[in-house]
């Protein structure tokens, strides 16, 4: 379905969807999804036996422990996760080599982690051609997310390195807010060859009502073929007490009028979502907000999509 036919569906008839109940959801909501599976495009893990994060030093309940495999594997237990992708964690600078051979440890673990969106200090320009191609021998890499600020997307040198991404067919995974949103709408133009993710729905202050602005740049973006957009977070930027699929429907809306379903794919954004509740809460709402899809589209969002942008 594309944009124009979304929105013929009457997608915003699905308001009434209601409440969405605290704590651990039962594992029978998920039967009538269990025939498709989904791919997780956005699972974090981390050792601070094995590496240094300095954000999570203030970061508190409930991410200030190791999140490793065996946490995960009972936090999905009973929904239709069947790939991941894994997400950098914004250890070290220094240490991204070694976090993508760590992950790929992991990925021997549990083979059901077919791909890694790696850090690289694009930074350095074109001199980190040699380092770059370095990283991609590592068969795990799909793409890169490094943290952007305005002066860095209008560095010369940060440029040129982005440039390379798209000949060595790595995506980039680009996490921005409001504040940043015009200047990263005029950096991405400027790689009409590059493949961008845009992480957690462009992270909307849900909570506190942002949206017309939010909005309007979202649409600027999807005129723009080569971004997609990652339906991830959204549970962390909306009001706890609320809780309420409704919350989150105009935003979602939004998107999909926008990216229409060949361009939007789903990322469970774990341990970070604990913030805010469940993997099984957020999965949860995420199936409710597709309630109106058909069964192809459905497909689309959940792994097809997915699998065509991280090629895995």
């Amino acid at each position: 379905m594309d944009k124009r036919t979304f929105l013929k569906t009457g997608a915003l008839s699905a308001l009434g969807l209601g409440l969405v109940p605290q704590g651990v959801l039962s594992l029978s909501r998920f039967k009538s999804h269990q025939e498709i599976p989904v791919t997780d495009t956005h699972l974090h893990l981390w050792d601070l036996s094995k590496m240094d994060y300095p954000w999570l030093k203030d970061a508190g309940a409930p991410l200030e422990r190791n999140f490793l495999l065996p946490d995960y594997h009972r936090a999905i237990k009973g929904t239709p996760v069947s790939k991941m992708v894994f997400v950098e964690c914004a250890r070290l600078p220094e240490q991204y080599l070694q976090e993508v051979d760590w992950v790929t440890e992991q990925a021997q673990r549990d083979k059901r982690i077919k791909g890694m969106v790696a850090y690289f200090p694009l930074e350095k320009g074109k001199e980190s051609q040699k380092d770059l191609e370095t990283l991609t021998e590592r068969k795990i890499v799909r793409g890169i997310r490094k943290g952007v600020s305005s002066e860095l997307m209008a560095d010369s040198g940060f440029c040129k390195a982005v440039k390379m991404l798209s000949g060595l067919e790595l995506s980039y995974d680009l996490n921005i807010s409001a504040p940043l949103m015009k200047d990263a709408l005029d950096f991405v133009k400027k790689f009409p060859d590059l493949l961008f993710v845009l992480d957690h729905v462009g992270n909307p202050d849900i909570k506190g009502g942002q949206f017309t602005e939010w909005a309007k740049y979202m649409s600027a973006f999807s005129e723009l073929d080569n971004v997609t957009c990652k339906i991830s977070g959204m549970i962390t930027k909306a009001d706890p007490r609320n809780d309420r699929v409704d919350d989150l429907l105009p935003y979602f809306d939004h998107v999909m009028t926008s990216f229409g379903t060949n361009r939007v794919i789903y990322g469970g954004d774990w341990p970070v979502v604990l913030r805010a509740g469940s993997y099984h809460k957020w999965i949860s709402t995420f199936l409710k907000l597709c309630k109106n899809l058909s069964i192809d589209e459905k497909r689309k969002l959940y792994y097809l999509n997915a699998e065509r942008i991280y090629r895995i």
